[in-house]
């Protein structure tokens, strides 16, 4: 009698915790879709520049995160991404680990970056505003991006499939990235990066 106590009191916790994660499953009548980004869909890329001469480039390979969407109601709509830090990739090992050390990401101390949407407002057909929360470097910023629908499309026999698109600017000393050796050196590195993203989703 006990064993059937506790474990109905085990299954009624995890049933509480899951409605209270909003982990309930979705209402089919909500004209929300959400969408698991897809690694294999999605590029993350940056661009830097480097002794004001060469522009180089990098990825992230490991991330994940969801995007909720409906075309009508852009303020209901929503995208959280995490990235792991160690996972860039510039085509260099040397410059990786460099990028990877305390003088830069510091991928030890700050294993993830994320975006976390805060509100999302229409500005014309298939363009977005998405104001959010960006953490790099553990230093959180609030900022407001442009975003494009690239489109919306269920592939029968394969999925249904979203994808968005964003170019944006940020200053890397406004996270903390400006150590005492290659970062801390404007002229050897532009403060200015420009992350280009494609958003891939597959809905869940």
């Amino acid at each position: 009698m006990h064993g059937k106590k506790t474990r109905f009191l085990t299954i009624a916790l995890a049933l509480g915790i899951i409605a209270h994660a909003g982990l309930a499953a979705p209402d089919p009548s909500s004209p929300f879709k959400t969408y698991r980004i897809s690694p294999s869909y999605t590029t993350l890329s940056f661009t830097a520049t480097k002794w004001e001469v060469f522009k180089e480039e990098g990825i992230f390979h490991d991330f994940s995160g969801t995007l909720t969407y409906d075309p009508a109601n852009p303020a209901g709509c929503a995208i959280d991404v995490t990235v792991q830090s160690a996972s860039l990739d510039t085509r260099n090992d040397t410059r990786d680990q460099v990028l990877r050390s305390d003088d830069f990401f510091d991928v030890a101390k700050y294993p993830t970056l994320s975006f976390r949407s805060a509100a999302i407002a229409a500005t014309g057909a298939g363009a977005y505003d998405v104001t959010g929360d960006l953490t790099i470097h553990g230093i959180t910023r609030r900022i407001t991006v442009p975003a494009k629908l690239i489109g919306v499309r269920v592939m029968p026999g394969i999925g249904d499939f979203a994808g968005f698109e964003t170019t944006f600017t940020i200053d890397r000393r406004e996270y903390g990235v400006l150590g005492t050796r290659w970062s801390g050196n404007t002229l050897a590195i532009e403060p200015a990066i420009v992350l280009h993203l494609i958003i891939g989703g597959v809905r869940q």
